[in-house]
């Protein structure tokens, strides 16, 4: 078993040789557990980590040292709302340093010593399935809920003729950055509770419940973060209401990369190719405004073949399959304290 040093980790006053010290991780990390992917640079790597997702009220940061050299990080994160009841952890370790025990004593550090106010569940998403990672986290005891493609839409590679995509007749585009119009507000929210119909297999996650209020919240909270939220909407045109919807964000210290959110459309609506409409609007205004972004990245349920069939027809690539598991945190934590006969397989 290695020992290491573990303590938590300031990710907005860290030291750039710090910050490099995890670039450097996770680079190794990423040629391992998903070499498809490009490498990323420094700038977008640390604006990523330090970023905040949507529905996150809180964030910690650990970190393992090994004489002196990063060895692995763990980042426990609070949902709010609907999911308030887990715990979102990320674990990744550097492969010449697993096998040793550092994956699984950062995750008992950031669980016992993070504030996690009564939370019952444990998520890890973003596992590579069939690497390190996986075999790590069934050892522990946490069950696969979900498999996740993720897909990429490099724009240099992609042919912009597939994004000139008539609107359906009888309904119009529009759109906005930032703040939702005040005539379409209220039809707005109902569309976004259409993405309740998106599959999940037997993940706990819960999507929102979408309203006025909750909308102006969300838009206020990604001002806040200095997040750059664009949305294209089709509008039925006989009741003058919000009908389809599709969202994308650029993150703060990410400027070549913009991503991907929920596509909805309507019950009754639906059948119309409205939520290919809406993405391909998205890509022609995307590239008008914001040249400098060279990649897209979404993801979709496994079983959701539409929308992965969609986002091929408008250039996206799948690239891997990543799982998403759960484990009950009392259960976890005392597997987490019993001694080890042997370490687990290693985090990724």
């Amino acid at each position: 078993m290695m020992t290491a040093d573990i303590s938590l980790f300031d990710l907005d006053d860290a030291s750039d040789a710090d910050l490099r010290g995890q670039y450097d991780l996770a680079v190794a990390a990423f040629a391992v557990d998903r070499p498809d992917a490009p490498k990323p640079d420094y700038d977008t790597f640390v604006g990523r980590l330090r970023a905040i997702p949507p529905g996150v009220s809180r964030q910690w940061c650990w970190v393992a040292r090994r004489r002196g050299r990063m060895a692995g990080i763990a980042i426990t994160q609070l949902p709010e709302s609907e999911n308030d009841n887990s715990v979102v952890v990320d674990v990744r370790v550097l492969p010449e340093l697993r096998r040793q025990g550092i994956g699984t004593a950062l995750l008992g550090r950031a669980l016992s010593e993070s504030p996690v106010g009564g939370r019952e569940l444990v998520v890890g998403r973003g596992v590579t399935a069939g690497g390190d990672g996986e075999q790590w986290i069934r050892a522990l005891g946490f069950t696969v809920v979900q498999r996740v493609t993720l897909q990429l839409l490099t724009i240099g590679e992609a042919d912009p003729a597939l994004w000139e995509v008539p609107v359906p007749p009888g309904h119009r585009l529009e759109r906005w950055t930032g703040t939702a119009p005040d005539a379409l507000v209220e039809s707005y929210a109902r569309a976004r509770g259409a993405i309740h119909d998106a599959p999940t297999g037997d993940s706990s996650y819960r999507h929102p419940h979408w309203s006025v209020s909750s909308v102006r919240q969300a838009e206020q909270d990604a001002r806040r973060r200095g997040v750059e939220h664009r949305t294209v909407v089709v509008v039925h045109e006989a009741s003058d209401a919000v009908v389809g919807l599709t969202e994308l964000e650029i993150f703060p210290g990410m400027p070549g990369t913009a991503v991907q959110q929920d596509t909805a459309v309507m019950p009754g609506h639906r059948g119309r190719g409205l939520g290919r409409t809406v993405k391909a609007a998205m890509m022609r205004w995307l590239l008008a405004e914001r040249p400098e972004i060279a990649v897209v990245v979404t993801n979709v349920d496994a079983s959701n073949d539409h929308m992965t069939r969609v986002n091929h027809q408008l250039g996206y690539a799948t690239t891997r399959t990543m799982l998403t598991a759960e484990a009950a945190l009392g259960a976890l934590e005392s597997r987490l304290g019993a001694p080890e006969s042997a370490p687990p397989p290693p985090a990724s």
